[in-house]
C-alpha cells in the first residue's frame, strides 16, 4: 500500500491528503496560471480526481475560462485545478504540498 502525501495552505487552515503519488508535474507558463498565482509560472502534478481528500478548512473554487480553480477561503492559495466538474484527474499546486521537493516537473509548457 502506498502512503499518503499531505498538503495545504499557507495558514495551514486548510488541510488535504492525496491517496496516491501524483504524475505528470510540469511547470505551466500560461496566462491563466501567471495570472492567477501572480507567478512567471505555477508548477502543477497530476492525480486522479477520486484521491483527493480535504481534511479540513474551506476550499473556494470558482469556474473560469472553462476551468475550476481551488483556493482556499481562509488565505488565497491556490490549490488544485481541472477543466471540468467531471474531469477524471485533478492539478495539484506542488508548492501547496508538505513536501514540494519530492515532486519535480518533467516538462515546461505554454512557454510561448
Amino acid at each position: 500500500m502506498e502512503s499518503t502525501i499531505d498538503g495545504g495552505c499557507l495558514c495551514g487552515s486548510v488541510r488535504y491528503r492525496l491517496h496516491v503519488r501524483p504524475k505528470r508535474g510540469a511547470d505551466c507558463h500560461c496566462e491563466d496560471c501567471r495570472r492567477a498565482s501572480a507567478a512567471p509560472y505555477l508548477t502543477w502534478c497530476s492525480v486522479p480526481s477520486m484521491a483527493i481528500e480535504v481534511l479540513g478548512g474551506e476550499v473556494r473554487t470558482v469556474s473560469y475560462a472553462d476551468r475550476l480553480r481551488s483556493f482556499a477561503s481562509c488565505c488565497g492559495t491556490p490549490l488544485f485545478i481541472q477543466d471540468e466538474v467531471s474531469s477524471e484527474w485533478i492539478d495539484v499546486t506542488v508548492a501547496s504540498l508538505d513536501d514540494p521537493k519530492a515532486f519535480h516537473p518533467k516538462a515546461a509548457i505554454w512557454t510561448e
